[in-house]
């Protein structure tokens, strides 16, 4: 495992971070034996850092809660970090700020946390709101008292107003979304290198934007890919890029499987000796291009979103959308996936069957969207999309229909 070194406390952190946010279900709740299995296989490698957030899970803690008990059960707290999140989005005073930090040193079992972030800042005035209700107050509290070890943000705002806020505070720590897609995005690379000149730890989000730059890749990237004469992996490309920057302290990965936890060490063992060469960094270029052309909807499918009160599955339907234009030429993209397209009706959190044309645009998805996304917008375009004037009409007998194709 490679680690890099975190100034302000001088201790060794894992290049590769375990992102616990994704981990899976067995029917409604998190499937504990298969996240032991995950975290165990992550620590037996040398993986020392573990993310999660209140929000994680049914947006109440549970996460938390699975990662503290399988912690306590494999006897390693003094061995890794923890990291969590405050959700900012139900704080309206200091006693608030208490509560959710009480509650969440018990969902996970600590008595301190090691790097905690706000939540999901998209804004300076997201931090000023939580200054003007005693934010600063509640910190040097915690860190006084080495309930905090390392106060930080996430962010996915501006780098105008990520600048501001690191101007706010001396913050140890900062998580941001950075990936070979997105490296222009948000505080982006400038961002990355103001907070290493800062001496804070720079702690990525999202490298597989999603999982769309390590899973499958439409014809021209294929062929690309094939052409270029690399052995690496889709994964180990979008890494390997990453790992390439040292101003980065370490890169999470939402791993839900334990495949993708072997795989993912496999390839950040091999970074020192194996770095991206010319030919591969040019390949990673020409991805990006073809990605930027086909991908519609610059959604991670991260949830937060989610529940739609009209039960829509967002997520989901932007993900077919992409899939849609993505992998039009592939002939391998199937009957049964292109009829769920075009039928328009992706399955909702309640198991019926719940499309876009069932938005009323109440906006709160938009609220909590990380990529700052006009969701409802897109909503309709799909709609508009999918069903059009002809289709419309046929839509209650293909509802009808999808429950017995699916």
């Amino acid at each position: 495992m490679e680690y890099r070194l975190d100034v302000r406390t001088g201790k060794n952190v894992s290049l590769l971070g375990f992102g616990a946010m994704r981990l899976k279900n067995n029917g409604t709740s998190i499937d504990m034996d298969l996240a032991y299995e995950q975290i165990k296989c992550a620590v037996d490698n040398g993986i020392n850092y573990f993310d999660t957030a209140y929000l994680y899970g049914n947006g109440s803690g549970s996460n938390e809660r699975a990662l503290g008990e399988i912690i306590e059960k494999l006897n390693c707290r003094e061995n890794i970090f923890i990291s969590t999140k405050m959700n900012r989005m139900v704080i309206h005073s200091l006693d608030d700020m208490e509560d959710m930090f009480n509650n969440q040193l018990e969902n996970l079992r600590t008595s301190y946390i090691d790097y905690y972030f706000l939540h999901n800042i998209i804004s300076y005035n997201d931090v000023l709101k939580l200054v003007d209700c005693g934010l600063f107050d509640f910190i040097e509290d915690k860190k006084s008292k080495g309930q905090i070890i390392n106060m930080g943000f996430s962010f996915h705002g501006s780098l105008i107003d990520f600048k501001k806020i690191l101007d706010l505070y001396d913050w140890d720590v900062t998580l941001l979304q950075y990936n070979y897609l997105d490296n222009n995005m948000q505080a982006g690379l400038e961002g990355i290198k103001l907070a290493n000149q800062r001496g804070m730890s720079v702690v990525i989000m999202e490298p597989l934007k999603g999982g769309l730059l390590a899973g499958d890749m439409p014809l021209e990237i294929k062929t690309l890919i094939e052409n270029s004469g690399t052995v690496r992996s889709n994964a180990d490309l979008a890494f390997s890029w990453l790992y390439d920057t040292p101003e980065i302290t370490c890169v999470l990965s939402g791993m839900n499987s334990l495949e993708m936890v072997e795989e993912n060490v496999r390839i950040v063992n091999g970074h020192l000796e194996n770095p991206l060469n010319k030919n591969e960094l040019k390949l990673v270029d020409d991805i990006k291009d073809v990605l930027l052309r086909l991908n519609e909807i610059s959604c991670t499918g991260c949830n937060y979103c989610m529940p739609c009160p009209q039960e829509i599955n967002i997520p989901a339907i932007f993900k077919y959308y992409n899939d849609k234009h993505l992998f039009s030429e592939d002939k391998t993209f199937g009957v049964h996936h292109t009829f769920i397209l075009y039928a328009g009706n992706i399955l909702g959190v309640t198991g019926e069957a719940h499309d876009a044309s069932l938005c009323v645009d109440c906006g709160l998805c938009t609220s909590k969207c990380p990529q700052q996304l006009d969701i409802p917008s897109l909503i309709r375009m799909v709609d508009n999309d999918y069903h059009g004037k002809l289709v419309r009409p046929f839509i209650p007998i293909l509802k009808k229909l999808m429950k017995y194709v699916l």
